[in-house]
């Protein structure tokens, strides 16, 4: 019995301890798990290429094409109706003419005799006034005719009247007063003519300004019946001929200024973030210009003029004015050419690799082996890479490996170039 209870003892024990070896194996095997697992999971991990950002000065540039435009584009048109009756010299569509060359001439008969007319009218009424002030000089010395008799008259009866003696008939007396009446009511009627008179001298002088207007009118009229360039240029879309009838702001043809040329381009996009980091926004900045005749390059240089006040909102850009300093040679209207605007300011920028940029908005930056997405403003595009704001960029790394699942917050293994 004694033994029985030993040998159960002993296999208890001795499972016990089997138990506790198992667990303390268990709980080694377990501990030590996670070592190998991190290994696998760090081998398992993508690779990516890092670079070391660093700042670099450069220089503003935009890189664009344009098109050559006139300073001036004159609309030839006539003002009024009316018969072409000539033509200038060398009026032909793409012929160059100077500044003061007819272009043509409207009938003038109409106008002429308009003009006649109106000179004859104004001779008749200069006679009129010249009458009217000779009847204003007569009537002015009748009237002071009239007022030395009717003084005397007056002293007269004045006399009589204060001697108290009847030496005068009271007649004599009413003869005198009624005299005295009588001047009064010529000098009463002597006004008032000299009045009418005056009035009709102003009536006549204001006919006649009114006249002299008109013709200063038909003479005016008569000149631009003769139509000259108002500057040099080459003449195109002509609607002229002799015989033509024209009516008011009929479009005639188109003169443009060829001596002062312009190119315009147009500047959107990375391109016009730049253009706001010239000084004054570029205005006054020198361009390069390129036009290609055949084979053959031509350069000239010009000086930013104006710049539109509106910008496109569609495609986030502007048109920009360069007046040509000298003009290429044999460069017409119209000419596709090529524009270089460079900035003497120098900024700060940051180089990085074409591969490294996605949707051209975002790069990824790499931190504790994590990438993060970081949003990004495009500078310019180099023959080595995109130049892209610095935004205190400079010294931390970016991933210039593309990988086809690259996420924000994506844990990679890094090699540095």
């Amino acid at each position: 019995m004694g033994c029985g209870m030993k040998s159960i003892f002993k296999n208890v024990i001795i499972s016990l301890l089997i138990i506790i070896v198992a667990i303390i194996v268990y709980y080694l095997f377990i501990s030590s798990r996670p070592i190998a697992t991190a290994k696998q999971e760090s081998a398992s991990l993508p690779v990516v290429n890092i670079l070391k950002l660093s700042s670099v000065n450069h220089l503003l540039n935009i890189k664009t094409y344009g098109e050559i435009v006139s300073e001036r584009i004159l609309n030839i048109k006539y003002r009024d109706s009316g018969k072409i009756i000539k033509i200038g010299k060398n009026i032909n569509n793409g012929e160059y003419i100077k500044k003061g060359d007819l272009i043509f001439k409207i009938d003038s008969f109409y106008i002429g005799n308009e003009i006649k007319e109106k000179l004859a009218s104004r001779e008749i009424l200069l006679l009129k006034l010249k009458n009217v002030n000779s009847q204003i000089d007569t009537t002015g010395l009748k009237k002071k005719e009239i007022i030395i008799q009717r003084d005397i008259i007056k002293n007269q009866l004045n006399r009589r009247t204060s001697v108290k003696s009847k030496v005068f008939s009271d007649n004599s007396l009413d003869e005198l007063r009624l005299s005295l009446s009588l001047k009064e009511q010529s000098l009463i009627d002597n006004i008032e003519l000299l009045n009418t008179l005056n009035i009709e001298l102003e009536t006549l002088n204001f006919e006649i300004e009114r006249l002299q207007i008109l013709i200063d009118k038909l003479n005016k009229d008569l000149v631009e019946t003769r139509v000259f360039a108002p500057f040099s240029g080459h003449l195109s879309n002509l609607n002229l001929e002799v015989g033509k009838e024209i009516s008011k702001n009929d479009n005639l043809g188109i003169l443009s200024d060829t001596d002062n040329l312009e190119v315009k381009f147009f500047v959107g996009g990375s391109d016009y973030f730049k253009l706001t980091q010239f000084r004054d926004n570029g205005l006054k900045e020198i361009v390069d210009i390129k036009w290609m005749i055949g084979n053959k390059f031509y350069e000239t240089k010009g000086r930013v003029s104006r710049i539109d006040g509106l910008v496109n909102k569609e495609i986030a850009g502007i048109n920009v004015y360069a007046k040509i300093e000298k003009s290429l040679p044999l460069i017409p209207l119209g000419a596709f050419v090529e524009i270089n605007l460079n900035s003497d300011l120098m900024s700060k920028g940051i180089k990085v690799p074409t591969s490294s940029i996605f949707d051209n908005k975002y790069i990824y930056l790499v931190r504790n082996n994590r990438l993060i997405q970081h949003k990004i403003s495009i500078i310019s595009e180099e023959n080595d890479g995109v130049l892209i704001e610095d935004n205190n960029l400079s010294g931390n790394y970016i991933a210039t490996t593309r990988l086809s699942n690259m996420q924000d917050n994506m844990q990679v293994k890094t090699i540095t170039k």
